[in-house]
């Protein structure tokens, strides 16, 4: 029998077991009560009996103590207790008691606050069978008989006589001797023997009757205690079985089931089951552990292969780390130089409209190239767990103001509406990464102004339970349903006819993966030719404005004050290219260069060379830039050395830096960055263009400029004629950092400002 059946049947036998306890044990309570109620019943049958004795004992005793004395008191107590005998007047509570004895002296009352109630009625009540009712009812008729003779001898006291019809109507004068003798009389005693005869009987024959049900009610209660003890030693007898059997079939399998996975879990497999013992759930438990043990075996015997196959995924996910790393390493060295020297020709003063407009595309595209590369690289970084959220606290409508600079004009450009949606209650002052969310905001919108040539693009942002929700609608060309689904996965873009756009198709997943980590979340909704829609949350903290980390505009930086004492730099490059760049950079602000093609010659420059700067490249063929940065830390331990490279992971960057390298630039070098790095270790001030005090400056000087010159530079900027602007600046006699002013306008297309200034400055 398998163990579900067992207990089962253990369960039914003992639940009819117990059952059968309970059942005993109720007809043995009911026994007991029946012996209770006979009891009862004998004592209340007594009392009855008793009272009426009693009440016969008192009206002899009042009846001759009345002859005797005269006390009309007496008299009265002897007709109260025929009264409440025939229940003409409230019978005491406790009549069954002593009662009359404490009524003995004058002003003494009885207190009658009971029931009125004939005793014939109680006698019926106490359920007497009719032989014995009729016994009592004949004592209580000879009582009542011989109270005639009793209220004869109480009238003779009185002086009260009967007449030839026994009516009591002859008066004369009290006769207490014919009272007495007549309570003494031989005829009085015959009647009171005729009361007492029945009431014998009425005893004999109770006792009998009550105590034959006494001795019946005790009989079955013996019987009831015999089938207690039995059905209880049996329920004991059978739990105890239930017990043992549970013990052996159940509990010590399992327990030796138990030991035996314990051994497996430590690789013991010395472990000896027999299947066969319990054809039960316990032996196909012992079949499944003799399958985890062959199964063990067999795992273990693989562990070597599957050893192999993780040192194969390592080496797999190396080679793809390290595919990324020279991917992002060959493309970015070729961009160095197309992004550095395209924004050193910019500069040239030489160059014609059209050859900077070339350069303006070479920028572009570059640019454009880069950034597919920063995708990609966000992408496996992301993939990888290697991006961290960075909270900062920072000004959350500041940051929207400089989303709506960069999109404003350019939604203007292409005839759209821009509008942003604060809600009243957004928070100001918030703790959260804010470059990530500048990126999301910066795709999200961009995406947009991609897919939409009319209509409008808005931005709507609220707070709620803390998180920030954004809403971006635009009215574009829409999404189809099915595409839904397709638009947040790597590399996936949605074709349309009429809009060929570039692109690596990771945008919305970088963002998705990016709002995820910012515990967010992102949907989408959409309809071909009406718009789509992007709803994200992302969470935040509230912060204090006193918190806002005070942090350098990189932006708008254009250059640095001139260096008033010379000073030297070496840069370190395999590629000539790469060297030459960054020497012309340097050569432009006025440093004096040094060149190294290597490590061991950057080893031999810095030992002749009184250096104030080294730029160190770190992939380098023979002698690479980390161990030249070893061996040049151990010489000088002050020198600054910043590490170039086109190796962007931020391990790169910690290695580098632990290898002695105070700073990191990346490739391809962004002049602005350049400049920070050389502000910080030379003590220069770096000129923006929206420094306050220069920016105001500018705006100072403007008002001096000839007003047939914003007449011009007023229509040019309507048309947004970039050429047309930058001829105009050229050809007129105005300081060259109001020059650079009005250039980086343009190059940011803010026509808009430029209408503005000309506007204002107009006579």
């Amino acid at each position: 029998m398998n163990l579900k059946k067992l207990f089962m049947l253990l369960f039914i036998l003992n639940t009819i077991s117990f059952i059968s306890v309970a059942v005993v044990i109720n007809k043995y309570q009911n026994s007991t009560i029946k012996l209770e109620d006979a009891y009862q019943m004998q004592y209340k049958s007594l009392i009855l009996a008793h009272e009426l004795r009693q009440s016969s004992d008192d009206l002899t005793r009042m009846a001759r103590t009345y002859v005797i004395t005269g006390n009309p008191r007496f008299e009265e107590q002897y007709k109260t207790v025929l009264d409440i005998r025939n229940g003409t007047k409230n019978r005491p509570k406790r009549y069954n008691g002593i009662f009359w004895d404490f009524y003995t002296l004058d002003n003494t009352t009885p207190i009658l606050e009971g029931e009125k109630v004939p005793l014939r009625e109680l006698m019926k009540r106490a359920n007497f069978p009719e032989s014995e009712l009729n016994l009592l009812f004949a004592s209580q008729n000879e009582s009542d008989d011989l109270t005639k003779l009793e209220h004869k001898a109480m009238n003779a006291v009185k002086g009260i006589f009967q007449d030839e019809k026994g009516k009591f109507t002859i008066k004369g004068k009290p006769d207490f001797k014919l009272a007495r003798e007549l309570m003494h009389s031989s005829d009085y005693h015959k009647a009171k023997i005729r009361i007492m005869q029945p009431l014998d009987n009425f005893y004999k024959a109770f006792e009998s009757r009550t105590q034959e049900r006494v001795n019946e009610a005790r009989k079955m209660v013996k019987e009831q205690e015999f089938y207690v003890n039995v059905i209880v030693l049996f329920s004991v007898i059978f739990f105890l079985m239930s017990f043992f059997i549970i013990l052996f079939r159940i509990v010590y399998p399992i327990d030796l089931l138990r030991v035996a996975m314990l051994r497996l879990s430590s690789n013991d497999m010395s472990v000896d089951l027999e299947k066969n013992k319990y054809e039960d759930e316990v032996g196909d438990m012992t079949g499944a552990v003799l399958i985890f043990k062959e199964n063990t075996e067999k795992l273990i015997k693989s562990e070597q292969q599957l050893k192999i196959a993780m040192e194969d995924a390592k080496s797999a996910n190396r080679a793809k780390s390290i595919f990324l790393a020279r991917m992002s390493h060959e493309l970015r060295t070729p961009l160095n130089a197309i992004l550095g020297f395209s924004n050193i020709l910019k500069k040239s003063m030489n160059a014609t409209q059209e050859e900077k407009n070339n350069l303006n595309i070479i920028k572009r595209s570059g640019e454009h190239l880069l950034n597919i590369i920063n995708e990609i690289l966000e992408l496996s970084k992301i993939e990888a767990g290697k991006i961290e959220i960075m909270p900062k606290v920072f000004n959350l409508k500041e940051l929207i103001e400089d989303i709506n600079s960069i999109f404003a004009f350019r939604c203007k450009e292409k005839g759209l509406d821009f509008k942003i949606i604060m809600d009243e209650n957004l928070p100001q002052i918030v703790k959260m990464d804010d470059l990530r969310l500048r990126q999301i905001l910066i795709n999200l919108l961009s995406n947009s102004l991609k897919f939409t040539n009319k209509g409008e693009i808005s931005l709507y942002l609220y707070e709620k339970s803390n998180k920030l929700f954004f809403e971006i609608k635009d009215s574009g060309i829409g999404i189809d349903n099915k595409d839904l689904t397709r638009i947040f996965k790597p590399f996936e873009q949605i074709k349309h006819d009429d809009y060929n756009k570039n692109g690596t198709g990771l945008g919305l997943s970088i963002t998705k993966e990016l709002i995820t980590l910012m515990n967010g979340s992102i949907y989408v909704k959409s309809k071909i030719g009406e718009g789509t829609q992007f709803y994200f949350s992302v969470e935040y903290k509230n912060a204090k404005e006193s918190d806002v980390l005070a942090h350098t505009k990189v932006k708008d930086i254009v250059g640095i004050e001139k260096i008033k004492e010379d000073k030297s730099i070496l840069v370190v490059d395999d590629i000539e290219i790469n060297r030459n760049l960054l020497t012309q950079m340097l050569n432009s602000y006025g440093f004096k260069v040094f060149q190294a093609s290597s490590g061991y010659e950057a080893i031999e420059i810095f030992e002749k060379e009184d250096l104030n700067l080294i730029f160190m490249d770190i992939k380098m063929s023979g002698l690479d830039g980390l161990q030249t940065m070893k061996i040049i830390r151990e010489k000088n331990s002050t020198i600054p050395m910043v590490a170039v490279s086109a190796n962007v992971f931020n391990e790169d960057k910690q290695t580098a830096l632990k290898s002695g390298a105070d700073n990191f630039l990346s490739k391809p070098i962004d002049e602005k960055e350049l400049l920070i790095v050389l502000s910080e270790y030379f003590n220069l001030k770096l000129k923006y263009l929206e420094n306050s005090e220069e920016k105001v400056d500018i705006l100072d000087r403007l008002s001096e400029l000839d007003n047939e010159f914003y007449k011009s530079l007023n229509e040019f900027a309507l048309l947004m004629d970039s050429k047309s602007i930058e001829e105009l600046l050229s050809n007129s006699k105005i300081d060259e950092d109001i020059k650079i002013y009005f250039k980086k306008l343009i190059e940011n297309f803010k026509y808009n400002e430029i209408n503005k200034i000309c506007i204002k400055n107009i006579q």
